[in-house]
């Protein structure tokens, strides 16, 4: 009898212990400091564990520089804008 219990503790266990891999999707949503619009698209992480999923679904930020023309005066004026992707595994 005992050897029935341990061989089913051992089959629990092994499968309870084997991670399910799967196909997850992340939507994120882009916008930039300088416009109110936000574009929004989504990709598929196909055959992961749920944890590795994660990992590939970030969200980013980052700074950088542009440049605006015055038509008034002819120049050129430097402006800082701020990029954002905020992620979301679905």
């Amino acid at each position: 009898m005992k050897k029935y219990l341990y061989l089913l503790g051992a089959f629990s266990t092994a499968l309870f212990s084997s991670s399910c891999k799967k196909d997850f999707t992340c939507t994120c949503i882009e916008s930039s400091s300088l416009s109110s619009d936000a574009d929004t698209y989504t990709y598929t992480i196909k055959d992961a564990q749920k944890t590795h999923a994660k990992g590939a679904c970030v969200s980013t930020e980052r700074e950088s520089t542009t440049y605006t023309y015055n038509y008034t005066t002819g120049t050129f004026t430097e402006v800082p804008v701020t990029y954002t992707s905020n992620c979301e595994l679905d």
